[in-house]
């Protein structure tokens, strides 16, 4: 054994000693080389790092930990990146800035490796780091807080202010991307910005000086940061006061009666006091002047102050002037706007003339049908102020109107545009002693209450799908009398179809093949406000490319194709089944015919019976929304909607067919050919008129 081992350490010796010596000299040294083969190293940091953060680590050969192969320093010691002893890791000393205001926005240093235990100079690796942006700035608004100077006439949709303007500090791109808004409040819905990258404020809503002369208006400026940030600020709105608004009497009637005798210049007594009107633009508050609006005998006998509208007589009055009450037109007209004016009247009455007079001969009024019962339409003035009694002409009004004793005319009941139109009745006053009466004509003014109304919920048609078919009417209707309606077309298949004003739907454009389409008719009318109304309608196409179609374009054939090349060969099928029974029914006939004439028997003329599988009648297989199947080519058309039935098997018919039949239809496909039908069999029994054959397969 222990010979064994000797020879077994000999060998190995042996093999040993025969292998090269390595000098350490010999073998590359790679230390204060980086990892990856690069001259210079590359770092990212965001600028929203904090200080003492690790921004990275240096990939290079060696070991820098106490008793380790290489020694790392920068030769920066300034530099706002240091590098942690014994590591290769960087990390930051100061704050970094992208934007280059608080720190630095890019740093740049140089790494000096060393080897230890060797007189090699050290190694020099430039490193640069690139700070990234990060959302650390919000906007701030330019020239803030705003203010605007607005007329109350100012028509809602205008540009009002177009100065908002707010800056983000942050690099260009989503973090500087500022957008604006109006914040939630009591007069937010006042304005809106026309674009919310754009600092361009629209008024929404109209404005009155007389009610709102000043308000807050807050606005926010948002970066499009995740999370965002934003800085708000306020728009002081001073509304300006526009000449927008006539000038106002402080009553509508007055009365006067004059004393006897009437003498010229004789001032007259007004009621219920002294004739003045004012500017109801408080903020301008214009003078106005006073003048008659009207001429005739009445105004020669008066005269009024332009500057205190004071009235007295023009002349002295003969006893028999003025034997009537004289109703005056007084208009209040402002000295800055002849375009802004209001108008009273005045009754003047002499003694011993102080007849019931009505102010107007006629009464026009308009009145919407959307009035509430109850509404005051209309006061029937006259010369009297006390309660008078009044009456009609046509009682039948009084159901829908009222009069009460101070001549105001009233609904009692809701008015109808659609039952009735117009009503003109005449009304009479009296006081129990004289009395007067004037025209009433009360126009009801139609209002759209009604949106259009589709026939039925939703529409489906079957159809061939040749262009230019028609494929059914939309009916629609609208509840209002004078409404008029337009239908158009939505959805995505909107474009392969038109419909006509009258409904009629039809094919415009086959250009895209498919089995369904969908889309919506919406029917609008031309009330005020305009109101509609929408409809899904579903169209299925019994018509599409073959399977050899689709091989030829290079498509791949669907679940669906497969499924419709097993329904054709079903269909040919069928039709083989079908021409075999044909075959069948002529060989019986002239077996039939030959056996009668080897017998002695004559043919039967009168009584043929035609073939019930084929009618005379060939009938369409597609669908129509205007009649159902056609039966003729002369056949009219009735609405159908929705889905319409497949058609009807041929009636057996009772006439004899004609002697030959020239051609044999089964859907699209043909066969030409002649059958002899000369030699017909008499009928075993006649069958009934409305028997029908149906054949099963």
């Amino acid at each position: 054994m222990m010979d064994w081992w000797r020879s077994a350490l000999l060998i190995i010796h042996t093999i040993l000693s025969s292998l090269p010596v390595l000098n350490p000299q010999s073998l590359p040294d790679n230390r204060c080389y980086l990892e990856n083969g690069a001259s210079s190293e590359n770092f990212f940091v965001s600028e929203d790092s904090p200080i003492g953060s690790i921004i990275g680590q240096v990939r290079i050969h060696g070991d820098p930990r106490p008793g380790g192969t290489i020694a790392l320093r920068l030769r920066e010691p300034d530099s706002p990146i240091a590098i942690i002893s014994s590591s290769r890791n960087l990390t930051l000393r100061r704050a970094l800035d992208k934007e280059g205001i608080s720190g630095p926005s890019s740093v740049f240093i140089n790494l000096i490796c060393e080897r230890l235990h060797t007189v090699d100079p050290g190694f020099v690796i430039p490193i640069n780091i690139r700070v990234t942006d990060a959302n650390d700035n919000a906007p701030k608004f330019i020239n803030a807080p705003y203010a605007l100077n607005i007329s109350e006439v100012t028509v809602v949709g205008t540009r009002v202010l177009q100065g908002v303007h707010a800056v983000d500090d942050d690099q260009q791109g989503p973090f500087s991307s500022v957008r604006y808004s109006v914040l939630p409040g009591m007069y937010a819905n006042y304005f809106d910005f026309e674009n919310e990258l754009e600092g361009t404020l629209v008024l929404r809503k109209p404005l009155d000086y007389e009610s709102l002369r000043t308000f807050d208006v807050g606005i926010r400026a948002q970066d499009h940061g995740d999370p965002p940030k934003s800085s708000d600020t306020t728009l002081t709105v001073y509304v300006v006061d526009a000449d927008d608004q006539n000038p106002r009497f402080l009553d509508d009637r007055y009365s006067a009666t004059l004393l006897e005798p009437p003498l010229k210049s004789t001032p007259l007594d007004i009621k219920p006091r002294d004739i003045k009107a004012f500017d109801q633009d408080i903020g301008i508050n214009a003078a106005v002047f006073y003048t008659f609006n009207g001429v005739g005998t009445d105004y020669s006998y008066f005269k009024i102050n332009r500057h205190t509208a004071k009235v007295a007589l023009a002349k002295d009055l003969a006893q028999h002037d003025l034997q009537h009450p004289a109703t005056l037109v007084i208009r209040a007209t402002q000295q800055d706007n002849p375009d802004r004016y209001a108008l009273a009247t005045l009754t003047v009455t002499r003694n011993g003339g102080n007849s019931i007079r009505f102010l107007r001969p006629v009464y026009n009024i308009k009145a919407p049908e959307s009035l509430p019962v109850g509404t005051t339409l209309t006061i029937l003035a006259s010369n009297r102020h006390e309660p008078l009694k009044y009456f009609v002409s046509d009682k039948d009004v009084l159901d829908v109107f009222a009069i009460n004793p101070k001549g105001e005319l009233a609904l009692r009941q809701q008015l109808d545009y659609e039952k009735r139109a117009e009503y003109t009745f005449r009304v009479f006053a009296t006081d129990g002693v004289t009395n007067d009466s004037s025209v009433v004509n009360v126009s009801v003014e139609d209002v759209n209450e009604w949106e259009p109304q589709f026939r039925y919920s939703h529409y489906e048609f079957f159809v061939s799908g040749r262009p230019e078919e028609l494929i059914g009417r939309i009916e629609v209707g609208d509840g209002d009398l004078n409404d008029e309606i337009t239908l158009t077309l939505a959805g995505a298949n909107a474009s392969q179809f038109s419909i006509a004003p009258n409904g009629e739907l039809k094919i415009n454009d086959l250009s895209e093949r498919f089995g369904i389409a969908k889309l919506m008719v919406i029917a609008s009318d031309n009330g005020n406000p305009p109101r509609k109304a929408t409809v899904p309608v579903i169209v299925h196409f019994n018509r599409k490319g073959s399977i050899a179609d689709e091989l030829l374009a290079g498509s791949s054939i669907p679940n669906g194709m497969l499924l419709l090349g097993g329904f054709g060969a079903i269909l040919l099928l069928l039709a083989i089944v079908i021409a075999i029974l044909i075959v069948y029914i002529c060989k019986a006939k002239r077996s039939g015919n030959d056996g009668q004439l080897q017998d002695g028997s004559e043919k039967q003329g009168p009584d043929k019976v035609s073939n019930p599988v084929f009618g005379d009648v060939l009938r369409s297989p597609t669908a129509s929304a205007l009649g159902g199947v056609p039966n003729s080519a002369n056949s009219k058309s009735k609405p159908s909607p929705k889905v319409h039935p497949a058609p009807q098997p041929p009636l057996w018919p009772h006439s004899a067919m004609s002697n030959r039949v020239k051609k044999l239809s089964w859907g699209d496909d043909k066969i030409d050919g002649e059958i002899n039908t000369e030699n017909t069999f008499e009928a075993p029994q006649r069958l009934n008129d409305n028997t029908n054959l149906t054949v099963y397969f």
